[in-house]
C-alpha cells in the first residue's frame, strides 16, 4: 500500500509540475501575442492613422520626411553604406577632381545617392567625355567614364596654345610638352572645325606626318602647313578629292621634295604651284654655262 500511494503521489506531483508549465506557457504565449498586438497595433497606427492625421492637419510632408529618414536610418544599419568606389576610364582625370564630383563619402547611405546628378557632375569635368554612374548594393558605386582624346593644339588670338578634342572642348590639367606633336590650328572658329578636317588629312598617313598646322580661312576653308614649310590651300568643298589630288602628285612627282612653297588645291580640275622664293629666282635668272678652254 505505501509503493501505492509513493507510486499514487509521484504522479500527482508530475501532472502538477506539467499543468503548472502549461499555465506558465499559456501566461508566456498570451504575452507575446497581446506584445505583438501592441506592436502591430502602434505600427498600423503610425504608417495608416498616423499619416492620415498629418494629412488633415495639412503636415502630410513631415510624415514622408519621418518615413524616408527612418527608411535611411535602417538602410545604414543594415550595412548599405557606402563603402567602395569602383572607377574604370580614368586616365588623365584628376583623381581628386572625381572624388569630389562623385560627392559621396564613405560610410553614407548608399539609397540617398543620386547617380544622376552625380553622373552630370562628372561630366562637368575637362577630360571628360561620358559617364556612367550606378549603385551596386549593399555598399558599392560604380563610375565609368570615357575621356576624351587630345586632337590638336589651337593658338588663340592671344597666341596662347590650347589642347582640344575632337568635339572643339578645350582640356585643362595637363602638360602643353606631351602633345607638341599635335598640329597647331589658327582660327576663332577653327576647334569645332577641326575634326572633318583632320579625318580627311589622317586618310593619307604619309601625307599627315608631314602636317604642322592649319588655319582656318574665311570660315569657310583650310590652308595646310607642311614640315618643309609648304603650304597646300583646300577648297571649300570635296576636302577630301583636293587631299587625294595631291596624294597622287607626291606619289607621281615627289611634290613634297620640290622647291614649293604654294598648292593650290581649290579647283577641281587644276593645280597651281608656286614656287619657293630661291626657285623662282633661278627659274627667271637661270644659271649661265660657263665655256670651257677649247
Amino acid at each position: 500500500m505505501r509503493a501505492l500511494g509513493t507510486s499514487s503521489t509521484l504522479e500527482e506531483q508530475a501532472r502538477e509540475r506539467r499543468e503548472k508549465l502549461d499555465k506558465q506557457h499559456s501566461v508566456a504565449s498570451n504575452v507575446k501575442r497581446i506584445a505583438r498586438v501592441v506592436w502591430w497595433t502602434g505600427f498600423i497606427g503610425v504608417f495608416t492613422l498616423g499619416p492620415i492625421a498629418l494629412w488633415q492637419t495639412g503636415r502630410a510632408d513631415a510624415w514622408l520626411t519621418i518615413a524616408q529618414n527612418e527608411a535611411i536610418r535602417l538602410s545604414a544599419d543594415f550595412g548599405m553604406t557606402v563603402r567602395n568606389i569602383e572607377v574604370s576610364g580614368r586616365e588623365k582625370t584628376d583623381p581628386n577632381a572625381l572624388l569630389a564630383a562623385i560627392g559621396k563619402k564613405p560610410g553614407t547611405p548608399i539609397i540617398t545617392f543620386d547617380v544622376d546628378s552625380a553622373r552630370e557632375r562628372i561630366e562637368q569635368l575637362s577630360w571628360v567625355r561620358t559617364a556612367a554612374v550606378e549603385r551596386q548594393l549593399p555598399d558599392t558605386l560604380i563610375v565609368s567614364i570615357v575621356e576624351r582624346r587630345p586632337l590638336a593644339l589651337w593658338q588663340t588670338d592671344q597666341g596662347n596654345h590650347v589642347l582640344i578634342d575632337g568635339d572643339g572642348a578645350q582640356l585643362q590639367n595637363y602638360e602643353l610638352g606631351d602633345y607638341l606633336d599635335l598640329p597647331v590650328l589658327v582660327g576663332d572658329d577653327a576647334p569645332e572645325h577641326a575634326a572633318e578636317m583632320l579625318s580627311i588629312i589622317k586618310s593619307v598617313p604619309h601625307l599627315y606626318d608631314q602636317v604642322t598646322g592649319a588655319q582656318r580661312i574665311g570660315h569657310r576653308r583650310w590652308n595646310i602647313q607642311l614640315a618643309n614649310g609648304m603650304y597646300v590651300r583646300l577648297p571649300e568643298k570635296d576636302m577630301d578629292k583636293a587631299w587625294q589630288r595631291l596624294a597622287v602628285l607626291d606619289s607621281e612627282h615627289d611634290l613634297l621634295e620640290r622647291d614649293v612653297l604654294i598648292v593650290d588645291l581649290r579647283l577641281p580640275d587644276r593645280t597651281f604651284v608656286r614656287l619657293t622664293p630661291g626657285a623662282a629666282e633661278l627659274r627667271r635668272n637661270p644659271p649661265k654655262e660657263k665655256k670651257g678652254s677649247v
